[in-house]
């Protein structure tokens, strides 16, 4: 009788073959992969768990790293793993974007933040090149529309533009790379051929496609998961290659990862 394998189990089997061609890399983003997405943007964390099964990651595989939107101090201080790499506000650092297109966007923070006075449900986050605005803690209907005819027409005058995700607004100079560049920065930089890749949000859509890219045009092997939970858009779920359900199951994927590979199975 055959057994029928969880989403996790499928994961990880189908992530060793990828990580046995060495060297290999595993990339992740943070809220909402590696850690749950909660009301304040601050109070994220990533659990004591996760942490020991990227920091076993990281000793045995090339390259195990972290891109996130959010800044790099923030994201190695939330993380907590010095063994990994860190490439925060979408690798804005290594860009030959010229330095206007990507100048803080500052002024426009002035600008937007005393129109939120009559919005106290929304919250900004600064992050430093960039801005977002949470909308998750809003009872009222129609929110993320309002938000948007209120920010665009002041974003384009910038340069910059919104990126959506999951009741957040995000608004990012008009010549911020995106996690798909990111990515192939820095696998390149590292040199890997295997590459695994979690992520959960529109903004990590780029990311699969470079997955895509990679095993089309140079057949490297390559495996893009998604984070999924009730607000995943559907568009994220079609770029994928896999599914796995929360952080929960991101934790035991993780986990039974680093297992596989310090066992040799890797």
């Amino acid at each position: 009788m055959n057994k029928t394998l969880s989403a996790v189990e499928i994961a990880v089997e189908q992530a060793i073959s990828i990580l046995r061609q060495a060297p290999a890399a595993l990339i992740t983003d943070i809220d909402g992969t590696i850690s749950k997405i909660v009301s304040r943007p601050e109070d994220a964390t990533v659990s004591d768990a996760i942490k020991d099964s990227l920091r076993r990651l990281a000793q045995d595989l090339a390259l195990v790293a972290v891109i996130t939107a959010r800044e790099e101090r923030v994201a190695r201080l939330m993380v907590g793993v010095e063994s990994l790499t860190y490439v925060g506000n979408y690798a804005v650092q290594s860009t030959r974007a010229g330095a206007d297109e990507i100048s803080s966007l500052g002024d426009l923070i002035g600008v937007v933040r005393p129109l939120l006075a009559a919005m106290p449900c929304v919250m900004l986050e600064e992050k430093g090149i960039s801005f977002s605005l949470h909308y998750r803690n809003c009872l009222e209907g129609g929110m993320r529309e309002r938000l948007i005819a209120l920010v665009e027409p002041l974003a384009l005058t910038t340069g910059a533009t919104l990126v959506e995700g999951k009741q957040v607004i995000e608004v990012v100079p008009g010549g911020l790379p995106h996690k798909g560049s990111a990515l192939a920065n820095v696998l390149k930089d590292a040199g890997t051929r295997g590459t695994v890749y979690l992520g959960d949000d529109l903004s990590d859509i780029p990311a699969f496609r470079e997955v895509v890219r990679r095993r089309r045009e140079q057949r490297l092997p390559a495996l893009a998961i998604a984070v999924v939970d009730s607000e995943t858009p559907a568009s994220l779920r079609a770029a994928a290659d896999l599914e796995l359900y929360g952080v929960e199951q991101v934790a035991q994927f993780l986990e039974r990862l680093a297992d596989a590979i310090e066992a040799g199975e890797g």
